[in-house]
């Protein structure tokens, strides 16, 4: 037992005012004979005994009186885990650090504060609450899940100093990962009692699926351990309903020529139920403003910009999209990198050279990557492609190229094969296409190696589309390659308009591949493999019209430059990455040792140095923490590398899940939910020091009143 007000327990000293009175009393007797009083003497014998019990039992009502009323201010609490010994816990924060936190919080001591802000306040005082001796962790939860510390803590005044330089700025917030992250946070806790506190602000884009009944498998896995930890999901809000933001943004190619177009397409959402008009949306280039545009949004929609730009300069551009309008300013911009070369080149290896015009295994790729050429036109094109058969190849044919296209080739020779080995372990691309010729046990046997050669997956054997069945299409869905993100907006082209009539039935092996595009005969169409420094993708069907009209479809020709430009570029910097994410860049291995200088788009810089791990040389920064144009210079040269960090769009979208909804996620696993700091205080006192028993001893305190009335009553009238 412990009291949470014990000083009023002073009080219950009061049970000595009717204690003396009853002395009092009983010492003031006096006695007077009475002639008559010897007639009285066998009634009073046989009440005597009644009147004592009676009186005593009055004096005991009188006593509990105030020493009640005295344990009901002081608010008792049972204390069961404390007198076991075990009143230290470990405290287990999943902290939401998403960038829909930055959202300004619906309540909050800090004028202008920001959910994130609140978040940390309310933490900060969930910290010093704990009992002495307890320990803390904070698992930041948004993105990919990590832990603040490197351990727990009982140093309650650590973790708000390392909170204070972790802005929310990561991703959106997968409550599995995060669960299994806590999970193994668990095994590290000291104390016997834990407790895992997810604070969030519960967007409903992150927990609606969960709250419609789809499953948390870690959560679960936590529920069912021994002693079982105590789960609380505590909501912090937001009041902010309106919100626009640049949802998306595509660019037409990875890599451009000089004075070549470059299109960007812009999708502008408006999250909110408030109509939006005019809002002003710029283009810049390199930092200079070059021309706004207009765009009004209905209540929920979203409309669609697209821009166009030529640099006329060979090296890193930068391509920004900025709109105004809301108070929400940190999802109001678009930063990309267009990489400006004179030309790539590009190897193609023909496996099958026809006779007559877009017969041969490579004649249309040759077209799709060289239009401009091909048509003569005055546009330059640039890809600069070489063809060559493949029974004419040479190891100098391989030299100078960037990227390498194999179509329908029969199988490589041993010279040939350990030369294009080595060029993708040293950072080159290489594209193979599939077609009637190529030896799938050779293909099995020494290029996939189980897994361990080049190509990125097992062929279990050729499949087609009967005569009397619909040939198969690409399946439609959110693409997430980086050469794929164009196709997400149909006036790219429709992928589905493709139709496939035969195809090789690829089989990936292990986490070291991604698939591109998938049939919608649940096969993979494109797999890529990382491979040494370069990358390998693996094409399913043909390079020409044999197998599939894929290449008669408009979109061919910016699928294969971009598939292409991609892979030529595997080893620099991306057009643009997520902020929560770092810069790690592949460098020659004369270059260990190297210092650079990132400069953040605020001015600061800080210094890097390029290290060795295995047979690769890299420089990696810390993870970048805000949206931007960044700058990476090598120490002692004026070259300049430019890399571009936008944050999640998916986490623009405000709209937090309801608490009905939240209590029943939290009911369904045995967890308990709070959506304010005295409900979340009430709530740990009650499972930290076991049930408050202020309310029952209330009730007895009533009921010791209304007994002692009619004690007295009785009494008196006796």
């Amino acid at each position: 037992m412990s009291f949470l007000h014990g000083i009023l327990l002073f009080g219950a000293a009061a049970f000595l005012i009717p204690l003396i009175i009853h002395l009092l009393n009983k010492r003031k007797v006096v006695t007077v004979r009475w002639g008559a009083m010897h007639l009285l003497h066998e009634v009073i014998r046989q009440r005597k005994r009644k009147m004592k019990v009676e009186q005593l039992l009055l004096l005991i009502i009188r006593i509990a009186i105030p020493i009640v009323l005295a344990l009901c201010l002081a608010r008792p609490v049972l204390t069961a885990l404390r007198s076991l010994g075990l009143g230290s816990s470990s405290l287990i924060v999943m902290l939401d650090d998403s960038f829909s936190m930055r959202a300004p919080a619906a309540q909050t001591t800090l004028p202008g504060g920001t959910v994130m802000q609140q978040a940390r306040q309310d933490m900060q005082t969930m910290i010093t609450d704990l009992p002495d001796g307890s320990s803390a962790q904070v698992l930041l939860s948004g993105g990919t899940p990590r832990k603040l510390l490197d351990q727990a803590t009982t140093d309650r005044t650590l973790i708000p100093k390392q909170l204070s330089e972790v802005p929310s700025m990561s991703g959106p917030l997968s409550a599995n990962d995060a669960f299994q992250a806590a999970t193994s946070a668990l095994k590290d806790s000291p104390n016997a009692t834990r407790e895992v506190v997810i604070v969030s602000d519960f967007q409903e884009a992150d927990w609606k699926a969960i709250a419609d009944g789809a499953a948390l498998p870690a959560l679960e896995t936590i529920s069912k351990q021994e002693p079982k930890p105590q789960i609380t999901f505590y909501r912090v809000g937001s009041d902010l309903a309106e919100n626009i933001s640049i949802a998306s943004a595509d660019i037409s190619a990875l890599v451009a020529a000089e004075s070549q177009p470059i299109g960007l397409r812009v999708r502008i959402k408006n999250h909110g139920k408030r109509p939006w008009q005019d809002i002003p949306v710029h283009l810049e280039a390199d930092g200079a403003r070059l021309r706004t545009a207009r765009v009004s949004l209905a209540p929920e929609g979203e409309a669609v910009l697209s821009f166009t730009h030529a640099f006329d300069k060979v090296g890193d551009h930068s391509l920004s999209v900025r709109l105004e309008g809301d108070s929400f300013a940190d999802d109001n911009a678009f930063h990309s990198i267009v990489q400006v070369r004179n030309q790539l080149n590009v190897l193609l290896i023909d496996g099958s050279p026809g006779k007559e015009p877009l017969s041969g295994a490579t004649d249309f790729l040759e077209i799709a990557l060289t239009p401009h050429t091909v048509a003569a036109a005055t546009l330059k094109d640039l890809i600069r492609t070489k063809k060559i058969d493949l029974r004419k190849i040479r190891n100098e044919d391989l030299r100078q190229q960037e990227v390498i296209i194999m179509a329908d080739v029969q199988k490589l020779q041993g010279n040939t094969q350990t030369e294009i080995d080595k060029f993708v372990k040293e950072g080159g691309g290489l594209l193979v296409f599939a077609g009637p010729d190529c030896d799938l046990d050779w293909y099995n046997r020494e290029f996939f190696r189980k897994g361990e050669g080049m190509y990125p997956a097992a062929i279990k054997g050729q499949a087609r589309a009967d005569s009397d069945s619909l040939p198969a299409r690409i399946l439609m869905q959110r693409f997430t390659h980086p050469s794929a993100l164009y196709f997400n907006d149909t006036r790219a082209g429709r992928l589905q308009d493709a139709e496939f009539r035969h195809w090789l039935e690829l089989a990936p092996q292990g986490d070291q591949t991604q698939r591109i595009f998938n049939l919608d005969r649940n096969v993979p169409l494109m797999i890529e493999k990382k491979y040494g420094r370069g990358r390998v993708i693996a094409a399913a069907t043909t390079a020409n019209a044999e197998w599939s009209n894929l290449p008669l479809q408009p979109f061919f020709v910016p699928l294969m430059q971009r598939l292409t430009t991609y892979l030529a570029t595997v080893g620099s910097a991306p057009a643009w990455q997520l902020v929560g994410s770092s810069i790690r860049l592949p460098l020659e291995k004369a270059e260990l040792g190297a210092e650079f200088t990132l400069r953040d788009p605020t001015g600061q810089t800080q210094t890097l140095k390029s290290v060795k791990e295995g047979d690769a040389v890299f420089v990696q920064s810390p993870s970048i923490t805000q949206p931007g144009i960044f700058q990476l210079q090598k120490v002692g040269t004026e070259k300049t590398m430019l890399l571009a960090f936008n944050i999640d769009g998916t986490e623009s979208d405000l709209k937090a899940l309801p608490s009905a909804d939240i209590q029943k996620i939290a009911t369904r696993y045995d967890a308990a939910f709070a959506d304010t700091l005295p409900a979340y205080q009430a709530l740990d006192r009650t499972r930290r020091h076991g049930s408050e028993l202020w309310q029952p001893l209330l009730i007895l305190l009533l009921g010791l009143l209304f007994a002692e009335v009619l004690l007295q009553q009785h009494i008196a009238k006796g």
